[in-house]
Protein backbone atom coordinates (compact mmCIF):
# COMPACT_ATOMS: atom_id res chain seq x y z
CA UNK A 1 0.00 0.00 0.00
CA UNK A 2 1.58 3.35 -1.11
CA UNK A 3 1.37 5.85 1.92
CA UNK A 4 -0.39 8.71 1.78
CA UNK A 5 1.33 12.22 1.78
CA UNK A 6 -0.30 15.51 3.44
CA UNK A 7 -1.52 17.10 -0.11
CA UNK A 8 -4.92 17.55 -1.10
CA UNK A 9 -6.02 18.19 -5.08
CA UNK A 10 -9.41 20.33 -6.04
CA UNK A 11 -10.27 19.66 -9.72
CA UNK A 12 -12.72 22.38 -10.95
CA UNK A 13 -14.32 22.07 -14.15
CA UNK A 14 -16.93 24.80 -14.18
CA UNK A 15 -15.10 28.40 -12.84
CA UNK A 16 -17.83 30.46 -12.33
CA UNK A 17 -19.73 28.32 -10.36
CA UNK A 18 -16.99 26.32 -8.46
CA UNK A 19 -13.58 28.06 -8.37
CA UNK A 20 -14.42 30.81 -5.55
CA UNK A 21 -15.19 28.69 -3.02
CA UNK A 22 -12.94 25.71 -3.53
CA UNK A 23 -10.79 28.36 -3.27
CA UNK A 24 -12.34 29.35 -0.24
CA UNK A 25 -11.86 25.45 1.07
CA UNK A 26 -8.04 25.29 -0.76
CA UNK A 27 -7.55 28.63 1.50
CA UNK A 28 -8.54 27.14 4.14
CA UNK A 29 -6.44 23.85 4.21
CA UNK A 30 -3.57 25.90 3.44
CA UNK A 31 -3.64 27.85 6.39
CA UNK A 32 -3.88 24.66 8.43
CA UNK A 33 -0.46 23.71 6.51
CA UNK A 34 -1.37 21.59 4.19
CA UNK A 35 -0.86 22.11 0.27
CA UNK A 36 -3.23 21.87 -2.41
CA UNK A 37 -3.16 22.11 -6.01
CA UNK A 38 -6.32 23.45 -7.48
CA UNK A 39 -7.41 24.18 -10.79
CA UNK A 40 -8.87 22.81 -14.24
CA UNK A 41 -9.65 19.17 -13.81
CA UNK A 42 -8.07 18.31 -17.64
CA UNK A 43 -4.88 18.37 -16.69
CA UNK A 44 -4.94 17.21 -13.23
CA UNK A 45 -6.94 13.83 -14.30
CA UNK A 46 -3.98 13.34 -16.72
CA UNK A 47 -1.18 13.90 -14.06
CA UNK A 48 -2.94 11.43 -11.21
CA UNK A 49 -0.25 9.06 -11.53
CA UNK A 50 2.66 10.79 -11.39
CA UNK A 51 1.64 13.33 -8.61
CA UNK A 52 2.32 12.22 -4.94
CA UNK A 53 -0.71 10.04 -3.57
CA UNK A 54 -2.70 12.44 -1.23
CA UNK A 55 -6.54 12.85 -1.16
CA UNK A 56 -8.80 13.96 -4.28
CA UNK A 57 -12.41 15.67 -4.10
CA UNK A 58 -14.10 15.11 -7.13
CA UNK A 59 -17.06 16.95 -7.83
CA UNK A 60 -19.24 14.60 -9.50
CA UNK A 61 -20.84 11.23 -9.61
CA UNK A 62 -20.87 10.83 -13.45
CA UNK A 63 -19.22 7.77 -15.52
CA UNK A 64 -16.82 10.57 -17.54
CA UNK A 65 -14.79 11.25 -13.88
CA UNK A 66 -14.46 7.31 -12.94
CA UNK A 67 -11.28 6.61 -14.70
CA UNK A 68 -9.43 9.26 -13.16
CA UNK A 69 -11.28 8.16 -9.95
CA UNK A 70 -9.82 4.53 -10.78
CA UNK A 71 -6.32 5.80 -11.48
CA UNK A 72 -5.90 8.33 -8.41
CA UNK A 73 -7.60 5.23 -6.23
CA UNK A 74 -4.96 2.45 -7.90
CA UNK A 75 -1.55 4.86 -7.18
CA UNK A 76 -3.05 5.42 -3.74
CA UNK A 77 -5.02 8.96 -3.35
CA UNK A 78 -7.80 8.71 -1.13
CA UNK A 79 -11.11 9.54 -3.07
CA UNK A 80 -13.56 11.57 -2.42
CA UNK A 81 -16.50 12.49 -4.29
CA UNK A 82 -19.34 15.62 -3.70
CA UNK A 83 -21.70 16.09 -6.56
CA UNK A 84 -22.22 19.62 -7.10
CA UNK A 85 -25.51 18.93 -9.02
CA UNK A 86 -27.34 17.81 -6.17
CA UNK A 87 -26.81 21.13 -4.14
CA UNK A 88 -30.03 21.94 -2.77
CA UNK A 89 -32.40 18.96 -4.18
CA UNK A 90 -34.99 17.28 -2.19
CA UNK A 91 -36.52 14.81 -4.16
CA UNK A 92 -35.08 11.23 -3.70
CA UNK A 93 -35.76 10.22 -7.15
CA UNK A 94 -33.50 13.48 -8.35
CA UNK A 95 -30.85 12.07 -6.37
CA UNK A 96 -30.74 8.31 -7.72
CA UNK A 97 -30.81 9.95 -11.56
CA UNK A 98 -27.47 10.94 -10.45
CA UNK A 99 -26.14 7.93 -9.23
CA UNK A 100 -24.46 6.22 -11.67
CA UNK A 101 -23.07 2.53 -11.79
CA UNK A 102 -20.59 1.76 -9.66
CA UNK A 103 -20.34 5.04 -7.76
CA UNK A 104 -20.56 3.41 -4.58
CA UNK A 105 -17.56 1.53 -5.61
CA UNK A 106 -15.02 3.66 -6.33
CA UNK A 107 -14.61 6.17 -4.01
CA UNK A 108 -13.43 6.15 -0.46
CA UNK A 109 -15.86 8.52 1.01
CA UNK A 110 -18.51 10.76 0.22
CA UNK A 111 -19.22 13.90 0.74
CA UNK A 112 -23.28 15.14 1.46
CA UNK A 113 -25.04 18.32 0.94
CA UNK A 114 -27.02 17.91 3.91
CA UNK A 115 -28.93 15.00 6.24
CA UNK A 116 -31.50 14.37 3.53
CA UNK A 117 -29.07 13.49 0.86
CA UNK A 118 -27.16 11.66 3.05
CA UNK A 119 -29.80 8.94 3.94
CA UNK A 120 -30.72 8.56 0.25
CA UNK A 121 -26.92 7.79 -0.64
CA UNK A 122 -26.68 5.63 2.88
CA UNK A 123 -30.03 3.47 1.51
CA UNK A 124 -28.95 3.32 -2.27
CA UNK A 125 -25.58 2.39 -1.46
CA UNK A 126 -26.59 -0.33 1.01
CA UNK A 127 -23.38 1.06 3.33
CA UNK A 128 -20.92 0.12 0.97
CA UNK A 129 -19.25 3.86 1.00
CA UNK A 130 -19.18 6.10 4.42
CA UNK A 131 -21.23 9.47 3.41
CA UNK A 132 -20.85 12.47 5.78
CA UNK A 133 -22.68 15.74 5.91
CA UNK A 134 -20.72 18.96 5.25
CA UNK A 135 -23.05 21.47 3.18
CA UNK A 136 -21.16 22.97 -0.20
CA UNK A 137 -18.54 25.98 0.14
CA UNK A 138 -20.67 28.02 -2.19
CA UNK A 139 -23.14 28.55 0.22
CA UNK A 140 -20.48 29.69 2.47
CA UNK A 141 -19.47 32.98 -0.22
CA UNK A 142 -22.63 33.78 -0.03
CA UNK A 143 -22.75 34.85 3.82
CA UNK A 144 -22.42 38.46 4.92
CA UNK A 145 -18.85 37.49 6.31
CA UNK A 146 -17.55 36.97 2.78
CA UNK A 147 -19.50 39.87 1.06
CA UNK A 148 -16.17 41.86 0.91
CA UNK A 149 -14.43 39.13 -1.45
CA UNK A 150 -17.08 40.29 -4.21
CA UNK A 151 -17.30 44.22 -2.99
CA UNK A 152 -14.72 45.10 -6.38
CA UNK A 153 -16.81 42.76 -8.95
CA UNK A 154 -20.16 43.99 -7.29
CA UNK A 155 -19.46 47.80 -7.92
CA UNK A 156 -18.08 47.06 -11.33
CA UNK A 157 -21.15 45.50 -12.48
CA UNK A 158 -23.32 48.27 -11.01
CA UNK A 159 -20.89 50.62 -12.75
CA UNK A 160 -22.12 49.02 -15.92
CA UNK A 161 -25.55 48.60 -15.58
CA UNK A 162 -26.76 50.77 -12.47
CA UNK A 163 -30.72 48.84 -11.58
CA UNK A 164 -31.14 45.72 -12.73
CA UNK A 165 -32.90 42.53 -13.01
CA UNK A 166 -31.57 39.40 -13.38
CA UNK A 167 -32.57 36.52 -15.47
CA UNK A 168 -30.41 33.21 -14.87
CA UNK A 169 -31.06 30.48 -17.16
CA UNK A 170 -29.92 26.67 -17.49
CA UNK A 171 -31.35 25.87 -20.57
CA UNK A 172 -28.08 23.10 -21.08
CA UNK A 173 -30.39 20.93 -23.41
CA UNK A 174 -32.40 23.18 -25.53
CA UNK A 175 -29.39 26.13 -25.91
CA UNK A 176 -26.52 23.26 -25.54
CA UNK A 177 -22.92 24.58 -26.31
CA UNK A 178 -23.00 21.34 -28.55
CA UNK A 179 -24.31 20.70 -31.81
CA UNK A 180 -27.54 19.02 -31.25
CA UNK A 181 -30.04 17.54 -28.47
CA UNK A 182 -28.77 14.20 -30.08
CA UNK A 183 -25.57 14.61 -29.09
CA UNK A 184 -26.61 15.84 -24.97
CA UNK A 185 -28.30 13.08 -24.77
CA UNK A 186 -25.41 10.60 -26.22
CA UNK A 187 -23.31 12.40 -23.27
CA UNK A 188 -25.67 11.78 -20.46
CA UNK A 189 -25.95 8.03 -21.66
CA UNK A 190 -22.08 8.00 -21.34
CA UNK A 191 -22.34 9.95 -18.16
CA UNK A 192 -24.36 7.04 -16.82
CA UNK A 193 -27.49 9.32 -16.42
CA UNK A 194 -28.97 8.04 -19.28
CA UNK A 195 -29.89 4.00 -19.17
CA UNK A 196 -31.40 3.17 -22.91
CA UNK A 197 -32.68 -0.29 -21.79
CA UNK A 198 -34.24 0.89 -18.50
CA UNK A 199 -37.79 2.53 -19.94
CA UNK A 200 -37.75 4.54 -16.51
CA UNK A 201 -34.83 6.31 -17.32
CA UNK A 202 -35.22 6.68 -20.81
CA UNK A 203 -38.81 8.68 -19.02
CA UNK A 204 -37.24 10.67 -17.04
CA UNK A 205 -34.67 11.99 -19.16
CA UNK A 206 -37.77 12.93 -21.54
CA UNK A 207 -39.43 14.49 -18.90
CA UNK A 208 -36.04 16.87 -18.49
CA UNK A 209 -36.45 18.14 -22.27
CA UNK A 210 -39.64 18.68 -22.41
CA UNK A 211 -39.45 20.49 -18.84
CA UNK A 212 -36.53 22.69 -20.06
CA UNK A 213 -38.70 23.37 -23.48
CA UNK A 214 -41.57 24.68 -21.64
CA UNK A 215 -39.60 26.72 -18.91
CA UNK A 216 -37.26 28.28 -22.10
CA UNK A 217 -40.76 29.10 -23.91
CA UNK A 218 -42.48 30.47 -20.20
CA UNK A 219 -39.38 32.70 -19.70
CA UNK A 220 -39.07 34.07 -22.82
CA UNK A 221 -42.48 35.32 -22.68
CA UNK A 222 -42.28 36.98 -19.16
CA UNK A 223 -38.46 39.09 -20.24
CA UNK A 224 -40.78 40.62 -23.07
CA UNK A 225 -43.99 41.28 -21.76
CA UNK A 226 -41.36 42.63 -18.91
CA UNK A 227 -39.46 44.64 -21.57
CA UNK A 228 -43.08 45.74 -23.27
CA UNK A 229 -43.96 47.01 -20.11
CA UNK A 230 -41.30 48.76 -19.04
CA UNK A 231 -38.74 49.67 -22.18
CA UNK A 232 -36.22 51.37 -19.66
CA UNK A 233 -35.89 48.71 -17.32
CA UNK A 234 -32.36 47.22 -17.58
CA UNK A 235 -32.67 43.52 -17.84
CA UNK A 236 -29.66 41.03 -17.83
CA UNK A 237 -29.83 37.51 -19.52
CA UNK A 238 -26.97 34.92 -17.61
CA UNK A 239 -26.94 31.69 -19.58
CA UNK A 240 -25.57 28.79 -17.59
CA UNK A 241 -22.11 27.43 -18.44
CA UNK A 242 -23.34 24.61 -20.45
CA UNK A 243 -25.28 26.87 -22.83
CA UNK A 244 -23.98 28.11 -26.27
CA UNK A 245 -23.49 32.10 -26.13
CA UNK A 246 -24.82 31.95 -29.58
CA UNK A 247 -27.89 30.77 -29.37
CA UNK A 248 -28.97 33.57 -27.67
CA UNK A 249 -28.23 35.82 -30.94
CA UNK A 250 -31.36 37.64 -32.34
CA UNK A 251 -33.83 36.24 -29.37
CA UNK A 252 -33.99 39.79 -28.08
CA UNK A 253 -33.32 41.80 -31.18
CA UNK A 254 -36.52 43.90 -30.45
CA UNK A 255 -35.61 44.68 -27.03
CA UNK A 256 -32.85 46.41 -26.38
CA UNK A 257 -32.50 46.82 -22.76
CA UNK A 258 -31.80 43.07 -22.68
CA UNK A 259 -28.25 42.46 -22.51
CA UNK A 260 -26.96 38.81 -22.67
CA UNK A 261 -23.92 38.33 -20.46
CA UNK A 262 -22.08 36.15 -18.92
CA UNK A 263 -18.62 37.02 -17.47
CA UNK A 264 -16.78 35.49 -14.18
CA UNK A 265 -18.30 34.01 -11.66
CA UNK A 266 -22.11 34.14 -10.91
CA UNK A 267 -22.26 35.27 -7.53
CA UNK A 268 -21.47 39.31 -7.75
CA UNK A 269 -24.36 39.37 -10.77
CA UNK A 270 -26.90 38.12 -7.78
CA UNK A 271 -25.70 40.23 -5.26
CA UNK A 272 -25.68 43.13 -7.49
CA UNK A 273 -29.07 42.67 -9.27
CA UNK A 274 -32.47 44.43 -7.74
CA UNK A 275 -34.04 40.45 -7.99
CA UNK A 276 -33.25 37.30 -10.04
CA UNK A 277 -35.82 35.55 -12.13
CA UNK A 278 -35.09 31.54 -13.03
CA UNK A 279 -36.90 28.30 -14.16
CA UNK A 280 -35.93 26.46 -11.67
CA UNK A 281 -32.42 27.12 -10.49
CA UNK A 282 -30.03 26.54 -7.93
CA UNK A 283 -29.34 29.91 -8.28
CA UNK A 284 -32.83 30.87 -6.59
CA UNK A 285 -31.32 28.95 -3.46
CA UNK A 286 -28.36 31.10 -3.42
CA UNK A 287 -30.05 34.67 -3.84
CA UNK A 288 -32.77 33.30 -1.25
CA UNK A 289 -29.31 32.08 1.26
CA UNK A 290 -27.83 35.88 0.50
CA UNK A 291 -30.56 37.40 1.14
CA UNK A 292 -31.80 38.88 -2.32
CA UNK A 293 -35.60 38.56 -3.71
CA UNK A 294 -35.85 35.33 -6.60
CA UNK A 295 -38.36 34.36 -8.17
CA UNK A 296 -39.11 30.75 -10.10
CA UNK A 297 -41.05 30.73 -13.03
CA UNK A 298 -41.92 26.65 -13.91
CA UNK A 299 -44.07 26.38 -17.01
CA UNK A 300 -45.52 23.21 -15.98
CA UNK A 301 -44.47 21.98 -12.45
CA UNK A 302 -44.01 18.18 -12.18
CA UNK A 303 -41.41 16.09 -10.00
CA UNK A 304 -38.27 18.16 -11.21
CA UNK A 305 -39.37 21.21 -10.12
CA UNK A 306 -40.20 19.80 -6.75
CA UNK A 307 -36.82 18.56 -6.15
CA UNK A 308 -35.12 22.38 -6.62
CA UNK A 309 -35.54 23.56 -2.99
CA UNK A 310 -35.19 27.47 -4.49
CA UNK A 311 -38.97 26.36 -5.56
CA UNK A 312 -39.67 25.79 -2.19
CA UNK A 313 -37.91 28.80 -0.92
CA UNK A 314 -38.67 31.64 -3.78
CA UNK A 315 -41.99 32.51 -4.68
CA UNK A 316 -43.35 29.78 -7.61
CA UNK A 317 -45.12 30.72 -10.86
CA UNK A 318 -46.69 28.95 -13.81
CA UNK A 319 -48.18 31.82 -15.53
CA UNK A 320 -45.42 33.99 -17.29
CA UNK A 321 -47.46 37.22 -16.84
CA UNK A 322 -48.49 36.66 -12.86
CA UNK A 323 -45.10 36.40 -12.10
CA UNK A 324 -44.45 39.52 -14.02
CA UNK A 325 -47.34 41.54 -12.17
CA UNK A 326 -45.37 40.55 -8.56
CA UNK A 327 -42.19 41.74 -9.80
CA UNK A 328 -43.82 45.11 -10.97
CA UNK A 329 -45.25 44.82 -7.59
CA UNK A 330 -41.99 44.32 -5.89
CA UNK A 331 -40.04 46.74 -8.15
CA UNK A 332 -42.59 49.38 -7.07
CA UNK A 333 -42.20 48.80 -3.39
CA UNK A 334 -46.23 47.75 -3.33
CA UNK A 335 -45.11 44.27 -1.43
CA UNK A 336 -43.02 40.93 -1.93
CA UNK A 337 -45.07 38.04 -3.03
CA UNK A 338 -45.36 35.07 -0.62
CA UNK A 339 -42.00 33.13 0.06
CA UNK A 340 -42.30 29.60 -0.31
CA UNK A 341 -43.46 27.15 2.45
CA UNK A 342 -39.93 25.78 3.81
CA UNK A 343 -37.81 27.83 6.69
CA UNK A 344 -34.09 28.18 6.89
CA UNK A 345 -33.94 25.88 9.83
CA UNK A 346 -36.27 23.51 7.81
CA UNK A 347 -33.47 23.76 4.69
CA UNK A 348 -30.52 22.93 6.89
CA UNK A 349 -32.18 19.23 6.54
CA UNK A 350 -31.10 19.80 2.67
CA UNK A 351 -27.88 22.44 2.99
CA UNK A 352 -25.95 21.82 6.05
CA UNK A 353 -24.40 25.06 5.75
CA UNK A 354 -27.38 27.14 5.08
CA UNK A 355 -27.72 28.89 8.78
CA UNK A 356 -24.46 28.98 10.97
CA UNK A 357 -22.75 25.80 10.57
CA UNK A 358 -19.86 26.58 7.68
CA UNK A 359 -19.12 24.20 5.42
CA UNK A 360 -15.41 24.66 4.36
CA UNK A 361 -14.40 23.69 7.80
CA UNK A 362 -16.48 20.79 7.98
CA UNK A 363 -15.00 19.60 4.58
CA UNK A 364 -11.74 20.37 5.19
CA UNK A 365 -12.00 18.09 7.93
CA UNK A 366 -13.17 15.23 6.44
CA UNK A 367 -10.08 15.48 3.49
CA UNK A 368 -7.63 15.80 5.96
CA UNK A 369 -9.00 12.75 8.02
CA UNK A 370 -6.31 10.26 7.81
CA UNK A 371 -3.81 12.18 6.31
CA UNK A 372 -0.25 12.78 8.09
CA UNK A 373 0.24 15.75 9.52
CA UNK A 374 1.38 18.87 7.27
CA UNK A 375 5.55 19.20 6.90
CA UNK A 376 5.01 22.43 4.80
CA UNK A 377 5.32 21.83 0.70
CA UNK A 378 5.73 18.95 -1.18
CA UNK A 379 7.67 18.75 -4.20
CA UNK A 380 6.11 17.69 -7.43
CA UNK A 381 7.12 15.92 -10.60
CA UNK A 382 6.60 17.37 -13.93
CA UNK A 383 3.39 16.98 -15.07
CA UNK A 384 2.47 16.26 -18.53
CA UNK A 385 0.00 18.71 -21.03
CA UNK A 386 -3.24 18.51 -21.84
CA UNK A 387 -4.48 19.82 -24.94
CA UNK A 388 -7.64 21.77 -24.24
CA UNK A 389 -10.47 22.73 -27.00
CA UNK A 390 -11.42 25.72 -27.05
CA UNK A 391 -15.22 24.79 -25.32
CA UNK A 392 -13.40 22.94 -22.78
CA UNK A 393 -11.12 26.55 -22.22
CA UNK A 394 -14.51 28.08 -22.06
CA UNK A 395 -15.71 25.82 -19.03
CA UNK A 396 -12.21 26.95 -17.13
CA UNK A 397 -9.83 29.40 -17.81
CA UNK A 398 -7.65 31.12 -15.37
CA UNK A 399 -4.18 33.21 -15.37
CA UNK A 400 -1.55 33.60 -13.01
CA UNK A 401 -2.54 36.79 -11.94
CA UNK A 402 -6.52 36.17 -11.68
CA UNK A 403 -5.94 33.00 -9.35
CA UNK A 404 -3.30 35.82 -7.07
CA UNK A 405 -6.08 38.20 -7.02
CA UNK A 406 -8.83 35.81 -5.93
CA UNK A 407 -6.25 34.10 -2.94
CA UNK A 408 -5.28 37.95 -1.75
CA UNK A 409 -9.34 38.50 -1.86
CA UNK A 410 -9.96 35.41 -0.06
CA UNK A 411 -7.20 36.09 2.46
CA UNK A 412 -7.92 39.64 3.37
CA UNK A 413 -11.97 39.13 3.72
CA UNK A 414 -11.24 36.10 6.42
CA UNK A 415 -8.48 37.94 7.99
CA UNK A 416 -6.44 34.99 7.86
CA UNK A 417 -3.15 35.17 8.88
CA UNK A 418 -0.78 32.95 6.83
CA UNK A 419 2.16 32.87 4.71
CA UNK A 420 1.08 31.08 1.54
CA UNK A 421 3.01 30.51 -1.56
CA UNK A 422 0.76 29.97 -4.96
CA UNK A 423 2.81 28.97 -8.16
CA UNK A 424 1.17 27.93 -11.53
CA UNK A 425 1.78 24.47 -12.40
CA UNK A 426 0.13 23.93 -15.98
CA UNK A 427 -1.79 26.22 -17.68
CA UNK A 428 -4.82 26.79 -15.39
CA UNK A 429 -3.78 24.91 -12.41
CA UNK A 430 -1.81 25.81 -9.25
CA UNK A 431 -0.12 24.98 -6.43
CA UNK A 432 -0.98 26.53 -3.20
CA UNK A 433 1.43 25.96 -0.31
CA UNK A 434 2.72 26.71 3.10
CA UNK A 435 5.75 29.54 2.78
CA UNK A 436 8.99 28.02 4.00
CA UNK A 437 9.96 29.31 7.58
Amino acid sequence: MVARLPIVYLPIEFGSREFDSKALLAAVIATRGYPVVIGQQWMLYANMKRLPAGVALFKSFNNIHHPAMQQAKAVGHRVVVLEEELLAHIEKKAIANFCTKSIFDLPDAVIANGAFEKGVLDELSGGRVPVDVAGNGRIDILKPGYRAFFKRDIDAVLARFGDFILVNTNFGITNTLWDSLEQVTDIHVRAGFINLDDPGSVRSWDDQVEFEKLNKAAMLTAIKELCRRRPNQKIVVRPHPGEALERWNGVFSEQPNVSIVREGAHVPWTLACQMLLHTSCTTGFEAHAAGKMAMSLVGKPNWISDSFISNHLNPLFTDPIKMIDAAEAYLDGRGAPATGRLSIAEATNYVWNIGDNVGVERIADLLLAGLPAPGGAIPLPPLQGYPRTDKIKAKFDLSMQGCVDVFQRILATTGAQANLNLNAIGESLFYLAPQKA
